[in-house]
Order: C-alpha cells, then structure tokens, then sequence
C-alpha cells in the first residue's frame, strides 16, 4: 500500500513538457568512431505533446490506483509525498512526472521505480531510501530489461535520487537510453551502473558520496560494464554509449567513471574530483576461469579534468589496461585514445597520473599533468606501439622527500612507444629532481621525438632499455 510521506528535496524538474528529448551531439567521431556530429555537453531539451491522457495523484489513496487507470502513452503525474513499500512498476509506454512536493520515500530495501517497458520517461524523479552507508539491494530507478526482451527509448531526466544502498541508477540490457540532468548522492555501490547497454548516454548529471560500506569490495560513480558470470554471447559487451558533462565526487574507495571491456564508449568533457581513481578503462573477465579475457576496445577518453582536491591516497588519474596479466600476454588488447585531459594530483605508490598497460596502438595526446606524485604517465607494461605527445607536465612532485618524479616513467617491460613534443613546467613546488623519461627495463624500446626536457634535472634516465633521441631537447 501507498501513503503519504516526508518531502524530498531535489532541483527544480525540467520545464518541457513530455517525451522526446532530443540530444544536440552524442559520440565524438574520431577516425570513425562514433557518430559524426561533436558538440558540447549542453542538451536541448524538445518536447511533444502528450499522446495519451494525463493523471494526477490528487484524490487517490493508493499511487498504484492512479498507475494502473494510466493507458500505453499517458501519462502520470506525482504532485505529493508517497511512501513506498514495494516498487512503483512501469510496464508499459507512458511517462511518470513529478512535480511540485510529488516524492517517492522509502525505508524498504527496494528497487523504488522499476521500468519494465520500452518507450518510457521519468521526468522529475525525486526518490529518497533510508542511506547508502548500508549495503543492500536499494535502487532508485532500476531499468530491466533482459537478453530475450531488451528494452528501448527510456529517458531518465531531471530529479534527484539519495540514500539508496546499492545504485541510484541501474539500467541492463537496453538501446537509446539516457540518462540526462540526474543529481544522485548518498549510494553503497554505484550512481549510475549500465550493463549490456547500446546506443545511449549519460549527460550532465552530478554523483556525490558513493560510500562502498561491506560487503562491497569495490564502487563507481557511473559504470558501462556487462555481466560477466555469464557468457559474452547473452549479456554483451556495452557498446556505443556516451559519458559526458557529468561531475563525479567522492567516490573515495574505488573508481569516479568505468568501463569494463566496453567497446566504442566516449568519457568525454567529465570533472571526476576526489575519487580513488578517476576514470577506469579496464576489461572484464570471463565465465568460464575468471580470467580478464576481453578488453575494452575503441575507446575515446578526451577533455577531462580528472582532480585531487581533498583525498591524498595513491590513485590513478586514468587508468587504461587490457586483457590478460603477464608481461607479453597475448590475450585482447585495449584500444583507443586518451586526449586533451587535465590531470591533478593523482599518482603516488605505483601510482601515476595516467597508468596504461596491455594496449595497443593507443594514443596519449594533449595531457596536462599537474602535481601529479612521483609520475605523470606510466607505462607499466605490455605497451604496444604506443604514441605519448603533447604533454604538460607542471609542479610533478615525489611521494618522499628528495625523491625523483618522472613525466613518463617505463616501468616494467614490452613496451614500444614514442614520446613527442612534451615538455616540463616548473612552478617552484617541486621537492627534489624531475626526469623527463625513466626507463627501468632493459626489455622496452623508446622514442625521443622533439621534446623540451630543458627544465628538467636529467633528460633521460635508462637502464638499457633502447631509447633513441630523434631532434631531442637537452
């Protein structure tokens, strides 16, 4: 049964009317990724009529009464507090709104909206459970749809969504879904968690305090991942899906923005602040052993501020790895770029402001790296023709005093890359001598192309690795 409950505060709803939000850009293309048209994260919000007719709560003593008097393509409108004990379930094409004090409250460890058709919107939402310092099975809105009955064209947009335990967002096996304008805070595992999902995007919503209490032994801001207890052939990679104009805070003991093994996904134009790591692109494993069989592949990570602020632990800014472990391993590589980023000190332990291993032919290009700890960029191992260009490095410090910090640190081995047109900046806050490029395997083959090492201590550090200098600066 429904009732009445406390408010919930949440940002004034969108002014539009219904359905059709129509998104001015989506995936950047670059050397045919995506699709063609790149804007800015700001959506334009265009609107039909409604289709069906109208129904409000007023009157009612029980919201799943108003719901169910809701035909395909109408539309309910929430003007009151309710509090649920079970899920207010949408199965069939319509749009919910909320408007004015219109509120879902829960104490209940409960999916609160559960979409189970294609072609709906929440407008709106404002959904509040009892905290996400408890780990439990709490969503806000959850979108189900499965590998026999995928669904399509759900609109998440507006509203703000608190104290869940598990997601402020699920969504899983889906096409055309966005997720647009959400304000989620106070979750255990995930702000928004996309698994198997096509042809969408998240834009322009804010993920604040993603706590990761026990038994969760790791947390996202927003993830675009798959199941992988299950075959690749019945819950597939996510594929094609945009990331962008979001801000991502504190998200302490894991990840601000992920990827598992998700093919084409654009990161793009992000502030991720104060996160363990800031943004994760990563494979995922297999059914059959466990092991990280499949990597994420065309990926566009670009015009990110990836930041420090508050949180001091050892953190990547970026982390890009592919399948497999070992040093060499042949499994599937990651692939893509990692463009016009500005990263802020993170690194620390083995740590680095960007960190990449098993990839291939990945380019790194326009980083701005500023106090990043002990390195800038890492590649850590199982490189394969990678390109590094157009780097800033600024104030890089070391995790010990006297220490030395690198701009581009070669760790282990079988790493091929070219480092080009990089530079050093100081600006008077480094605490002991800065490397432009330290390599500290023999077993890697490096290229000097063009860069201005002349504001660091030494050029070059190497331990007989093979590194050429091609027009390199002192």
């Amino acid at each position: 049964m429904s009732h009445a409950g406390g408010a919930v505060r949440r940002p004034t709803p969108p002014t539009f009317d219904r359905r059709r939000l129509l998104a001015t850009g989506a995936v950047a293309s670059l050397l045919g990724l995506g699709f063609s048209t790149r804007a800015s994260s700001t959506v334009a919000a265009e609107v039909t009529s409604p289709p069906g007719p109208v129904i409000d709560d007023a009157g009612v003593t029980d919201l799943d009464d108003a719901l169910a008097a809701v035909p395909a393509g109408g539309e309910l409108v929430v003007t009151r507090p309710w509090r649920r004990t079970h899920p207010l379930q949408l199965d069939r094409p319509m749009t919910l709104r909320f408007v004015g004090d219109g509120a879902l409250d829960t104490t209940a460890d409960i999916s609160v909206v559960r979409v189970t058709s294609s072609a709906v919107d929440v407008v709106g939402a404002a959904v509040r459970g009892p905290g996400g310092r408890q780990a439990g099975a709490g969503r806000g809105i959850d979108v189900v749809g499965t590998a026999e009955r995928p669904l399509d064209d759900v609109r998440l947009v507006g509203g703000h969504l608190s104290g869940l335990g598990h997601d402020g967002v699920r969504a899983e096996h889906t096409s055309g879904l966005l997720v647009h304008g959400l304000e989620i805070d106070d979750v255990g595992y995930a702000g928004v968690l996309l698994r198997t999902c096509v042809d969408g995007a998240v834009r322009a919503c804010t993920v604040t305090d993603v706590h990761q209490p026990p038994p969760y032994v790791n947390s996202y801001g927003i993830i675009v991942t798959r199941d992988d207890t299950r075959p690749l052939t019945v819950t597939g990679r996510s594929a094609r899906l945009t990331v962008e104009g979001n801000v991502v805070t504190g998200v302490r003991s894991w990840e601000g923005i992920d990827t598992h093994a998700g093919d084409r996904i654009v990161v793009r134009d992000n502030v991720v602040r104060d996160c363990r790591v800031g943004i994760s692109i990563v494979p995922c494993r297999a059914e059959v052993d466990l092991s990280y069989r499949h990597a994420p592949t065309a990926f566009v990570v670009a015009g990110n501020t990836v930041e420090r602020v508050a949180l001091a632990a050892p953190g990547a800014g970026i982390v890009v790895k592919g399948a497999g472990s070992t040093v060499g391993d042949a499994a599937e590589r990651a692939t893509g770029f990692v463009t016009d980023n500005v990263v802020r000190g993170h690194g620390g332990g083995t740590e680095a402001g960007v960190l990449l291993y098993l990839t291939r032919n990945v380019v790194v290009s326009g980083s701005v790296l500023d106090r990043c700890v002990d390195r800038g960029i890492s590649l850590y191992h199982s490189n394969d023709a990678i390109t590094i260009t157009r780097t800033v490095a600024t104030g890089l410090v070391p995790s010990t005093p006297g220490g030395a910090a690198s701009v581009v640190d070669v760790r282990s081995g079988s790493n091929s890359a070219t480092v080009s047109a990089t530079r050093v900046v100081r600006d008077g806050s480094e605490t002991g001598p800065v490397r432009g490029v330290a390599v500290g395997s023999a077993a890697n083959t490096v290229d000097l192309l063009a860069n201005d090492w002349s504001a660091t201590d030494l050029a070059v550090w190497n331990r007989g690795a093979t590194v050429r200098r091609w027009a390199d600066g002192a």
